[in-house]
């Protein structure tokens, strides 16, 4: 029996990589992709706050870091539950989203916003989205006080600027009793904080755009027991005083306060 002819076939030919160099950068492309939104998914999943809020507050905290630059000095005072209010110093219009992107893994505090601002096209749904409290520029807003005084006493966190405004450079502003009555009137935490790194633009909307070197600090909460007993106006002027000199200590070149040791056995890395 005739054994039969072995057939060769050919080697199939091995392309080279070399001739397909589109290939890798598409797929580097393809894996960072996937990793930054399987990354997302498990934020959002970990994240205490319903989905289009949790979505916001990862986006500001990147914006914060990337573009903004934020850097947190310290642990983060703020505590997990109860009326809160986080009182800083105003140095930009940007400021509420750096102070938001440093607290947010304990809280979002919503901040009273003039009228005109929670109209804007876009902004306001972000506004809405945190339960800011719109309020008139003429300082006589029952209604807006009445508001926040509600918001806290359901236990809320609230973002206050004791300045009131924008001080000019060099300006030495008076610090407004808005915070202070607050406090006194819901019993609500008050968290000092100090901003700074900011640039300061007379045009409101450029300054979410322009870049920053953003620090922020939260001190200690600041002790108003001593004004618990009386609200009347020189009460709650020297309370005003206190927590001013608490935020003006968290700057830099003066002495620190000792950090809140209730919060020191788990801070987060600062941002």
């Amino acid at each position: 029996m005739t054994a039969e002819p072995l057939s060769w076939r050919p080697v199939p030919a091995v392309t080279p990589v070399a001739d397909w160099p589109g290939w890798a950068p598409m797929l580097a492309v393809v894996v960072l992709i996937a990793a930054a939104a399987i990354g997302l998914a498990i934020r959002l999943s970990a994240s205490p706050y319903r989905l289009p809020l949790a979505l916001c507050s990862i986006l500001n905290k990147w914006l914060a870091i990337v573009w903004y630059r934020l850097r947190r000095e310290g642990p983060c005072t703020v505590p997990r539950a109860g009326p809160v209010i986080v009182v800083a110093n105003h140095t930009s219009s940007a400021d509420p989203l750096v102070v938001i992107a440093a607290a947010c893994h304990r809280r979002i505090p919503s901040y009273m916003v003039a009228k005109e601002f929670s109209r804007i096209p876009f902004f306001h749904h972000f506004t809405d989205l945190i339960d800011c409290i719109p309020v008139r520029r003429d300082g006589r807003d029952v209604e807006a006080t009445k508001a926040a005084i509600r918001h806290l006493r359901a236990g809320g966190a609230l973002g206050i600027f004791i300045e009131g405004r924008i001080p000019a450079p060099g300006e030495a502003a008076k610090p407004k009793d808005g915070p202070a009555m607050l406090a006194l009137r819901t019993g609500a935490t008050v968290i000092p904080a100090h901003i700074r790194g900011m640039k300061r633009s007379s045009s409101v909307a450029w300054s979410f755009f322009q870049r920053h070197r953003a620090r922020v600090r939260f001190g200690p909460p600041v002790d108003l027991s001593a004004f618990a007993t009386s609200h009347d106006r020189s009460t709650v002027h020297l309370a005003t005083q206190r927590i001013h000199e608490a935020i003006e200590r968290l700057a830099p070149g003066e002495p620190r306060p000792r950090d809140d040791v209730a919060n020191r056995h788990n801070p987060m890395p600062p941002a």
